[in-house]
């Protein structure tokens, strides 16, 4: 038999959700029983002098998802919901007695629900719920039976709440055919959120998700109407009362509880501001422009009645337009604050607002209108506009856009499902950052950019096709994406303690996520090498010969040294990037020496090794081979006074004497050549004729082919100054310096 008792409103509904919202029960013992209860997990609250205690502990998992149910429909106020868990309905006419446990029941004045919760500690792998949903599928229009005897004639709705579990593609489907709804975590969250911001009027958002497109009984959907013309468009523009419109209309909302839905762009409704709505509403004050909401008429012909009324030689027509009467199907593009700023105002009902309506516009219209409004008004947040244009670009005609948007869409799917190991840690739509949640869609997209998964394009047309891209953006897509589900997964699983640190660390902050997208191109290119292929339609084929690199990789991350961890955190700027990824590519080197290419090594060779010593060495031979070669020219009587510009002349005397000093020696003694720097060679070669009438023949050999100008031969110097520059200030050498000091030292060796 059904419980019915186990049915409350009122206040008694209050009472209860005193406990529900709590995250802990409690329980009266007597304090002989306290250590027994202690060994299961109850900790004392309070010792009574009556010989009893008061005992609580954090609810089970499961026992505490629920209640975050049950709350959740008790703040969206409806009006009958179950005082226990343990309300049983009976799905049996003949057996009375057979009965199902219902977890939460929430009733209204129009929809009964019935939601069952399942939920885990942790995130599961997909789990399979093929009986169950069968199991389902055959009660429930009893268990619907059985509840119409007492509340009447609702819309009644099945709903499996889950957390931590991953559904499956074959039962979403059986979801989909057995009418069961699923809200999963997300989507619980989600809705706790509006419903903190709408209060009550969440519940349209609610039915209208539950019951798209199904019909609301007893609703005239009859408004006066001027049918019009504009961009191509025929629109309505009529005025509605606030609370039938609110039962047809959704907000598209980018939220990871919805982001498969297309399009969803709107901000989430800011509390403050909806309260300052609706205070400014009930005070008798009221806006006057128009929402802008597209109906969704499911391909049928809205009815309009024109009126025997008509002004000549007008394009507009007066009518009576007949709304869709179904959920969901009244898009609200852009007033969204205005619309639910009268849900619980005494003028709902007896008000109208002013309505802009278009017909069946497509997702890209509904996200240019929207984009086109706010370009003018509050800036579209820049995570915001990232989502946005994934579906704005996904079908461009310019070829490189879709590259930008499967690319952010990869970022947005890493980031927003279950299965990914960085499901909420990708900054995507309006969300905040925070310590786990510090990940830039952004970063993502730069990385992915500068991998050749994708096709490169130039002027519309592919000039180096994608090592493992596809014909268009959906299949490449199916061949990128559980690509670097798995990748990520294995550094998870291998890497979890520096994983879970989020921010405070260094693995899952965006130089590291950049640095570890442009490592896995590289072992993927490594690989695809080794197969001796250039791509591939099937990602698995190759991935198979990346495990070996992968798994230094994740060796490398364990093991880094502190300072290249410090450096890749903090580094900032245009060079961020590029350097996390150096950085981490040549640790994994000093890990596995075959994870190299031609590009590394040759970073390695100009970054990595110090060539100073080499390069001290050879600035010491180039500065001695020059004063040979200007000593035997400036020879002649007065060559200093006569050859040498007067500035550098006081500069040569004075650091003589100087040096004089230090050494205890005659100034007479030092050579004013043993004074000169490079900079000084310089001046000398660019004072007066000294080039053309002393130097050119010296330096220059007899063939014309290697005659050396006098700009490139200070053009030369001046590298050699720079070198000279770099020693002084104990900077590493580079393979570039080195050959710099080459070129030179092959010219003056002549």
């Amino acid at each position: 038999m059904t419980n019915w008792n186990d049915l409350v409103s009122g206040e008694d509904l209050h009472n209860i959700a005193k406990d529900r919202q709590k995250d802990f029960e409690t329980t009266f013992v007597l304090n002989d029983d306290i250590s027994s209860k202690e060994k299961s997990g109850w900790a004392i609250q309070k010792l009574n002098k009556n010989g009893t205690a008061i005992m609580k502990r954090n609810k089970k998992t499961g026992d505490s998802f629920e209640d975050e149910v049950w709350m959740l429909f008790y703040k969206m106020g409806f009006t009958t919901l179950n005082s226990t868990r343990n309300f049983k309905v009976s799905y049996s006419k003949d057996q009375p007695g057979l009965t199902k446990q219902i977890d939460v029941i929430a009733v209204d004045d129009e929809v009964c629900l019935l939601i069952e919760c399942k939920s885990s500690v942790n995130i599961s792998k997909v789990a399979t719920w093929k009986n169950e949903l069968e199991s389902i599928n055959g009660y429930k229009g009893n268990l619907f039976n059985e509840l119409k005897q007492k509340f009447g004639d609702k819309k009644y709705k099945y709903i499996l709440a889950t957390k931590n579990f991953i559904i499956g593609d074959q039962d979403r489907t059986r979801m989909k055919d057995f009418r069961i709804a699923n809200f999963d975590h997300d989507a619980i969250l989600y809705f706790n959120q509006l419903v903190n911001h709408l209060g009550k009027a969440a519940k349209y958002q609610l039915l209208s998700t539950l019951f798209t497109k199904e019909k609301i009984k007893e609703m005239d959907n009859r408004v006066p109407a001027i049918e019009g013309k504009m961009g191509g468009l025929t629109y309505y523009s009529f005025s509605i009362e606030p609370s039938k419109l609110l039962k047809l209309a959704y907000v598209l909302h980018r939220n990871k509880a919805n982001h498969q839905m297309m399009p969803t762009y709107q901000r989430l409704i800011k509390k403050e501001r909806l309260k300052a709505v609706r205070k400014y509403i009930d005070e008798g004050n009221y806006f006057p422009n128009s929402l802008i909401v597209s109906l969704d008429t499911g391909d049928r012909s809205l009815k309009f009645e024109r009126s025997d009324l008509q002004v000549e030689n007008s394009i507009s027509k007066i009518g009576v337009l007949y709304l869709p009467q179904t959920y969901q199907s009244a898009y609200v593009i852009d007033g969204q604050h205005r619309l639910y700023g009268y849900s619980e105002s005494k003028y709902a009902d007896n008000n109208t607002v002013p309505v802009v309506a278009f017909l069946d516009l497509d997702k890209d219209s509904q996200l240019k209108m929207f984009m086109d409004i706010n370009e003018n008004q509050k800036a579209v947040p820049k995570s915001l506009r990232n989502t946005l244009n994934i579906d704005l670009k996904w079908n461009s005609e310019k070829l490189a856009e879709r590259n930008m948007a499967i690319m952010l869409d990869i970022g947005q799917r890493l980031g927003e499902e279950r299965k990914s190991a960085l499901f909420g840690r990708i900054v995507t739509g309006e969300n905040s950052v925070t310590r786990d949640r510090c990940i830039t869609l952004e970063y993502i997209r730069d990385a992915l950019s500068k991998t050749k998964f994708f096709n490169e394009y130039k002027n519309n047309t592919v000039v180096r096709h994608g090592t493992i891209a596809l014909g268009n953006n959906d299949d490449t897509l199916k061949n990128i994406y559980p690509m670097l589900l798995e990748y990520f997964s294995i550094i998870q699983s291998q890497c979890k303690e520096e994983w879970d640190k989020g921010s405070d660390g260094c693995l899952t902050i965006n130089n590291m996520i950049f640095a570890l997208i442009r490592i896995f191109d590289d072992i993927f290119n490594l690989a695809l090498e080794r197969s001796k292929k250039t791509s591939t339609t099937n990602w698995q084929e190759v991935f198979i010969l990346c495990s070996s690199h992968i798994d230094s990789l994740c060796s490398t991350l364990n093991n880094m040294d502190d300072s290249v961890k410090q450096k890749i955190k903090t580094s900032k700027g245009g060079s961020a990037k590029t350097v996390s990824w150096r950085e981490l590519q040549v640790a994994v080197n000093q890990t596995d020496d075959t994870f190299v290419n031609s590009d590394l090594m040759n970073y390695i060779e100009e970054n990595c090794v110090d060539y100073s010593q080499d390069v001290i060495s050879h600035l010491h031979e180039a500065r001695e081979l020059l004063t040979v070669k200007l000593s035997t020219v400036f020879s002649e009587s007065k060559w200093f006074e006569n050859f040498f510009p007067e500035n550098l002349q006081i500069d040569l005397m004075q650091r003589r004497v100087v040096k004089a000093f230090k050494k205890d020696v005659k100034s007479d003694d030092i050579s004013f050549w043993d004074l000169m720097s490079f900079k000084d060679y310089i001046q000398l070669i660019d004072y007066a004729n000294n080039w053309s009438t002393k130097l050119s023949n010296v330096i220059n050999t007899n063939s014309e082919e290697d005659k050396i100008t006098k700009i490139k031969f200070i053009t030369f110097l001046g590298s050699l100054q720079k070198l000279e520059n770099k020693v002084e200030r104990k900077l590493k050498m580079s393979k570039s310096d080195f050959d710099n000091i080459l070129a030179v030292l092959e010219i003056l060796q002549k």
